[in-house]
């Protein structure tokens, strides 16, 4: 009896499974009736404004402008860095899908957990000076990376060592 059940539902299942199986070459023919989404000349001109319309990130050319620099030891902002903050802050205020990232440098000189402590200190000096001048929370963010970079250095002077104690400000967009 049961070999009989089985021999009937292979009978059933088997032509169903060999026609899900088959396939069918079949040409598809267009109807004219319909019509088909083809983008005009303007819709394709559009997203192509749109690609090269990316504003470029402010100063991106001029490290100078983008720059905070400090005397040794110094965690507060002088004349020289007010002036490059607001224009900073100037490009902030304008478009609120720009994020600016501080980067605290130190010099070579000291231990790495003070350069460190001074990076940021510095970077909070620069972050509040940018808040003073209008910029939301929201678009700054923080990187205190002290003397990670400027301990690879070998620099001896005082005029590379200033080259080193800054904030440098590094745009990007959201």
């Amino acid at each position: 009896m049961p070999l009989r059940r089985y021999a009937r539902c292979c009978c059933l299942v088997l032509p169903l499974v060999l026609a899900a199986c088959a396939t069918t070459d079949k040409t598809v023919v267009p109807d004219p009736a319909v019509k088909t989404a083809v983008p005009d000349k303007s819709m394709r001109t559009n997203s192509a404004a749109r690609q090269t319309a990316i504003k470029p990130t402010p100063f991106s050319d001029e490290a100078d402008k983008r720059t905070v620099y400090f005397e040794p030891g110094g965690t507060s902002v002088d004349y020289a860095a007010i002036e490059v903050l607001r224009e900073n802050a100037q490009k902030l205020k304008e478009d609120p899908q720009l994020v600016v990232t501080l980067v605290g440098h130190t010099d070579n000189l000291g231990s790495a957990a003070y350069n460190l402590a001074v990076a940021d200190r510095r970077i909070e000096a620069v972050s509040d000076r940018l808040r003073s001048l209008g910029v939301a929370r929201n678009q700054i963010r923080r990187l205190p990376l002290g003397s990670e970079d400027s301990s690879k250095l070998k620099c001896e002077s005082d005029a590379c060592r200033r080259l080193m104690r800054k904030v440098e400000l590094v745009y990007e967009r959201r």
